[in-house]
């Protein structure tokens, strides 16, 4: 009888040491995936995404594009063109945000094209965008509609040629007023 208890004992000492290590292996485990999943950046190391993952977030994928254009635009040549404007501007927005991040930028503005001087009036001649910004509201960053030729690129602290004082992108209640990526121009 005495065995008997001593074992079932054991028994159960070994089945919660096992419930013990599944669960320090299992939580060690997510730990090491929210650490990949951060993204380290700039001069101070502040956790950022990176512009890749966060303009997947906001910004309608080429599949998503495609099938609109399909049924909105009968010419391919057109819908082509536009699908590779959109995806280098993309591009262009990624690895301007990615460099600013290697050199410790901090704000950026965005440069308009002649398509866009009319399309964005969220955005003032004098206005910058803060990293934080763009990590909190990707939207913010170019492209802004199908055929966009606007582009992001660094605010630097000395650049104030014209003599106007730096003003923020700042929400109306609560959105920014960025055009719907649907149009084109």
């Amino acid at each position: 009888m005495v065995i008997a208890i001593v074992a079932a004992i054991m028994l159960v000492v070994i089945i919660l040491a096992c419930i013990g290590a599944y669960i320090v292996v299992h939580n060690s485990n997510k730990e090491k995936e929210s650490i990949s999943k951060i993204a380290v950046s700039g001069k101070y190391a502040v956790a950022r995404s990176s512009a890749e993952d966060l303009l997947a977030e906001k910004k309608p994928s080429k599949k998503e594009i495609e099938e609109w254009l399909t049924s909105n635009c009968p010419n391919e040549k057109q819908r082509n063109e536009l699908i590779k404007n959109w995806q280098d501007s993309i591009n262009k927005t990624i690895k301007t945000i990615n460099e600013g991040d290697s050199n410790g930028v901090t704000a950026y503005r965005i440069e308009f094209g002649p398509k866009d001087k009319n399309v964005c009036p969220f955005l003032h001649q004098d206005h910058y965008i803060t990293r934080e910004q763009i990590n909190r509201n990707a939207e913010l960053l170019p492209p802004y509609y199908l055929g966009s030729d606007s582009v992001v690129v660094p605010k630097l602290p000395w650049d104030n040629s014209d003599g106007t004082s730096w003003k923020s992108v700042v929400p109306k209640d609560g959105q920014y007023e960025v055009p719907d990526w649907r149009q084109m121009a």
